[in-house]
């Protein structure tokens, strides 16, 4: 969900936007915790958000993937 975010502010849609999301699951898998996914997602906007919308919308999305995965289940 961050990475079509993310996407979306980058301009992309369709295809392109959901391989820049599965770029962003990859970048998770590089460490633990999430900083490895911010850092992409910062980079990669260069300034479109700031740190604090970000990480705000970081929060938002896991909680609404959570969400998302109990409804399925």
């Amino acid at each position: 969900l961050l990475g079509l975010w993310a996407a979306g502010l980058l301009g992309k849609s369709g295809d392109a936007a959901a391989a820049y999301a599965s770029e962003v699951v990859r970048a998770d898998l590089q460490e633990p915790g999430d900083e490895d996914v911010f850092r992409k997602i910062s980079a990669d906007l260069g300034g479109k958000a700031s740190e604090t919308e970000i990480r705000s919308k970081m929060v938002e999305l896991l909680a609404e993937a959570k969400r998302q995965l109990v409804a399925e289940a």
